[in-house]
């Protein structure tokens, strides 16, 4: 029995360290002496390869973004020119000022008011939406402008009356990123005058149609009032050529814009 017992006790403790290592780690199977410095080679390479790979992605990331960033729109980027202002570009003013028409009888100008309305639309936002010079500087007007004059004695007298239909393209150089520029702008229509000619109590009528030149320059400011709605207004000296006539216009106009 005493004998017995001794190899019992013998046993048990040859099993405790074994006992112990094995539930230090219970993932781990026990590690010898001779097997501590090959784990321990793994582990720092396997620290290094996670290092390695972080750095790796980071340096990814960073070449995705630069080559993001060096992107032009036809490389597959939508563009957001419409998302930052989604207004359609239309906008209408009424026009004031001095019409200074040609006069007939050898002074420089008969100075008249001059009124009228106009329609503009900035058609480089719908044409050129990935070109943002483009899309701030193209612009058109359509407008009608009015004037009219009235000369002679009791006896005799003319009234005239000036309409001025005219379709004119425009380039606005922007003041920098805000909403005021300088334009410069040309095109063409038709000029009617309608003419009044009494003499004592009998009244005759002429009318004539002529082709007309619009030319000029102005100040152009566009600053927003929401979202959608700007208000628009221009300072402004326009030519009107018809025929040997040369009539300039110089005033402003006021409206809101779409």
């Amino acid at each position: 029995m005493n004998t017995w017992l001794k190899a019992c006790l013998a046993g048990s403790l040859l099993i405790s360290p074994a006992a112990f290592a094995q539930s230090a780690d219970d993932d781990d199977p026990y590690a010898y002496p001779e097997q501590e410095a090959e784990r321990a080679q793994e582990k720092a390479q396997k620290e290094d390869d996670d290092a390695y790979d972080r750095r790796r992605k980071l340096v990814d990331e960073t070449d995705e973004f630069r080559e993001a960033a060096e992107r032009e729109n036809d490389d597959g980027f939508q563009a957001m020119a419409r998302l930052d202002d989604p207004t359609l570009g239309v906008a209408v003013e009424l026009v004031g000022g001095v019409l200074l028409v040609d006069s007939a009888r050898g002074d420089f100008s008969d100075n008249k008011p001059g009124l009228g309305v106009r329609a503009t639309w900035e058609f480089g936002r719908n044409f050129f939406t990935e070109n943002e010079t483009l899309r701030e500087a193209l612009f058109a007007d359509l407008r009608w402008l009015y004037g009219s004059l009235s000369d002679g004695t009791e006896f005799i007298k003319g009234d005239t009356r000036l309409h001025y239909f005219t379709l004119a393209p425009a380039w606005l150089f922007r003041f920098g990123d805000s909403p005021f520029g300088l334009f410069l702008q040309a095109g063409g229509g038709l000029a009617y005058q309608n003419t009044g000619i009494t003499v004592g109590d009998d009244e005759t009528k002429v009318n004539g149609l002529k082709p007309v030149v619009q030319y000029g320059l102005g100040i152009r400011g566009r600053p927003a009032l929401s979202r959608t709605l700007h208000l628009t207004f221009r300072l402004e000296a326009m030519g009107l050529r018809r025929g040997y006539a040369n009539d300039i216009f110089i005033g402003g106009s006021a409206g809101v814009g779409f």
